[in-house]
């Protein structure tokens, strides 16, 4: 459970209160796991596995939101506010997630405290992101934009140093992320590959960062 990073730093105490509490969900690929605007009280861990977190607007198109993977978390909003799902969530790979009913977290809140204070504090930063995603659309061009989508969901390279996304994202799931087409997102990145600003190495995508506009 350590490795959920919202865990990481809970006392021993608090963890083995929540191991109790958490239902294991094995989800299948492809499989959509939670419909937005339907009832929910629970929210997710993501033990293993990666998930697509993304509304669906007019006519069918799709806005990504966010790729998650092993160590994060959804449903939370629903969870606290017993409102209704603000998403859908797709798993994109087989996967294994932890749920917590919103009675068993008002129950845990009653005697410990660090989980609801980091999540407090993770809430706070997804928001901050949120307000930066929304400031890119309005005020940056489609080439700036898809560069910027692309340094937030790289790391360093381990050996290198390198920034990279391990599991690239299709030319769809950017034009998702950014809110364009997916042709256009293609034409940009046959350019980019061109300056020399991403190169894919199998299902790796690799950045050059002095190049990155």
């Amino acid at each position: 459970m350590r490795r959920i990073p919202i865990f990481s730093r809970l006392s021993s105490a608090e963890l083995e209160s929540l191991r109790q509490k958490l239902r294991v969900r094995d989800v299948r690929k492809n499989s959509l796991f939670m419909r937005e605007d339907t009832e929910g009280n629970e929210m997710f861990f993501i033990a293993s596995g990666r998930v697509r977190i993304y509304r669906s607007g007019d006519r069918g198109k799709e806005f990504t939101l966010a790729f998650l993977d092993e160590g994060d978390f959804f449903g939370e909003i629903a969870l606290l506010t017993g409102s209704r799902r603000t998403a859908n969530v797709l798993a994109l790979s087989r996967s294994v997630v932890w749920e917590l009913s919103r009675e068993d977290f008002i129950e845990h809140t009653r005697r410990f405290s660090g989980l609801p204070i980091f999540l407090a504090q993770s809430l706070a930063n997804r928001l901050r992101l949120a307000s930066g995603n929304l400031a890119d659309i309005a005020l940056l061009d489609v080439p700036h934009r898809i560069v910027r989508a692309l340094q937030k969901i790289a790391r360093p390279h381990a050996a290198s140093g390198e920034l990279y996304i391990p599991k690239r994202p299709t030319h769809r799931e950017i034009a998702e992320m950014i809110g364009t087409s997916r042709e256009v997102v293609s034409r940009c990145l046959k350019v980019f590959e061109q300056k020399g600003i991403v190169r894919e190495d199998g299902h790796s995508l690799y950045l050059a960062a002095e190049k990155l506009v």
